[in-house]
């Protein structure tokens, strides 16, 4: 009796074997199978509520992306980028009552792709003795030991806020780890510089869409729901500003302006007409994405990049040109006489300490300088900006904004933070420099000063934002991490096979 059971099940096993595996439910019973869901959710949708149909949908959806991060970790990598960048997105489309954990989604499409490395032996391969070795990765170590070492800081008040914050850097790291495995070709580093000049040219798209033909309703009602000081923050100088699909303005024309740098450097540097071409356009819709942010920072990126980028090719001739057509454009810029809401906001930011915002915010940094001069560990994480008042309510930081991604890191972990955070950006800078001028391949020349001024810029921008630890900034910090380590491996394949 129990052989004839086990021989049933055996049997059973191998039929649904047959069916959803081997042939992927493309039988009868797929069919079968299909048209019973099709006409239950219908009925569901008539009878019981409308909004079922929608829960299966996204049900569904759901599982089949766990499926594809899990078979394909590439899917799970840029899956992961372009979600973090539509969150805003999204939150202000469903416009619910409570703001839900969105990032937490981030994090779980990053662990799902790891997943699906650790049980890929193939690309489980590509983690090499280097990963360990870098001096950017050996500094990723030493500011997570250092983030953990802050739990233990006396100052803070609260640990729930370090527990977040300490989440998301674990995230990151794996992120990093994931990035390093799957950008294991040149051909995966060529698709990752298209796929980042493309999608944020699209979503600078979005911002001119906003610009030219206004919000959408749903944003409409997102930003009066803020309330009377939202609104007065996104009008400016005679227009509302621009955040695309972004949180708020300023990350949007962080992002828009670096990649307009990468699109500028690349145009310049790329000898394919037809791409030139594309590149080109790329240029101006970055550069008009960021504009309409009304994003200062953003065009002080734009100015730093152009001169880093000068400083380092300033041997070839074709910079000296570039040069004096900035030079010409820049005068115009801040000379003609043409007064649009738009242009005048750009020339603000060349106005220095007249600006009232920029001299706030110096007097609001040398009002708490005593108290980080007395603790070399700071604060503690989250004492300070939107969170102090979150995570540690009566913190002599909780009050004080920073505006800043190092004076932030300075608040909160100290001299200590600042200096393993510059330290780790120096290292990353010092690699993209040194290879750029000892790589022989013109194109990976090319990607190398591209991907370092595109940095440069958002390391700069960090002095004035909170720049990089924004969602997608630093999911795409973390991949050009990876580049600058990788790429050199990849020369020198091609030199090999070309001169054996």
């Amino acid at each position: 009796m129990i052989s004839f059971t086990i021989r049933k099940l055996l049997a059973f096993v191998e039929w649904a074997r047959y069916h959803f595996i081997v042939k992927k439910l493309h039988t009868w019973l797929g069919y079968l199978l299909f048209a019973i869901i099709a006409l239950a959710m219908s009925y569901a949708n008539a009878v019981i509520d409308f909004r079922v149909g929608v829960v299966v949908v996204v049900a569904f959806s759901m599982i089949l992306t766990v499926i594809l991060c899990l078979k394909y970790p590439r899917f799970g990598l840029y899956l992961t980028i372009s979600l973090s960048s539509i969150l805003a997105l999204i939150v202000r489309l469903l416009n619910l009552s409570f703001n839900p954990p969105y990032g937490v989604l981030v994090e779980l499409l990053t662990y799902l792709s790891l997943i699906g490395i650790l049980f890929n032996p193939k690309l489980r391969k590509n983690m090499d003795g280097e990963f360990w070795i870098s001096p950017v990765s050996i500094t990723f170590f030493l500011v997570l030991i250092y983030n953990f070492i802050e739990l233990f800081n006396p100052s803070m008040l609260g640990k729930i806020g370090w527990t977040y914050f300490y989440r998301k850097q674990i995230s990151y790291f794996f992120f990093y780890y994931v990035a390093y495995c799957l950008l294991s070709s040149r051909k995966s580093i060529n698709f990752f510089i298209n796929y980042l000049i493309i999608s944020n040219t699209l979503l600078a798209l979005y911002a001119c869409k906003q610009q030219w033909l206004g919000y959408a309703d749903f944003e409409m009602l997102s930003i009066l729901q803020g309330g009377e000081r939202a609104y007065q923050l996104l009008f400016q100088g005679g227009f509302l500003r621009k955040f695309s699909t972004m949180a708020d303005p300023a990350s949007s024309g962080v992002l828009f302006a670096s990649v307009a740098m990468l699109c500028i450097v690349s145009w310049l540097r790329e000898t394919n007409y037809k791409r030139r071409r594309w590149l080109l356009v790329a240029v101006v819709i970055n550069v008009l994405g960021y504009s309409y942010s009304g994003t200062r920072t953003a065009t002080f990126m734009v100015v730093a990049g152009i001169c880093f980028y000068v400083a380092a090719t300033i041997y070839e001739k074709r910079t000296l040109v570039f040069l004096g057509l900035c030079v010409l454009a820049f005068t115009f810029l801040m000379v003609a006489p043409i007064h649009s809401p738009v242009i005048e906001r750009t020339r603000t930011t060349f106005q220095g300490t007249k600006d009232p915002s920029a001299a706030l915010r110096d007097y609001d940094r040398h009002q708490v300088q005593p108290y980080i001069q007395e603790h070399p560990m700071g604060g503690g994480v989250y004492t300070c900006g939107m969170e102090g008042p979150l995570y540690n309510k009566g913190h002599y930081l909780e009050q004080f904004q920073p505006d800043s991604g190092y004076m932030k890191t300075l608040a909160e972990e100290g001299p200590i933070g600042l200096a393993l955070m510059v330290i780790s950006y120096f290292f990353m800078l010092r690699i993209g420099v040194r290879n750029f001028y000892r790589s022989k391949d013109p194109k990976i020349q090319n990607q190398y000063i591209a991907l370092l001024t595109m940095t440069f810029t958002l390391m700069l921008a960090q002095y004035a934002q909170i720049a990089i630890n924004q969602y997608p900034i630093i999911l795409i910090f973390c991949c050009i991490m990876v580049v600058f380590i990788k790429l050199p491996k990849y020369e020198n394949e091609v030199v090999e096979s070309a001169n054996p």
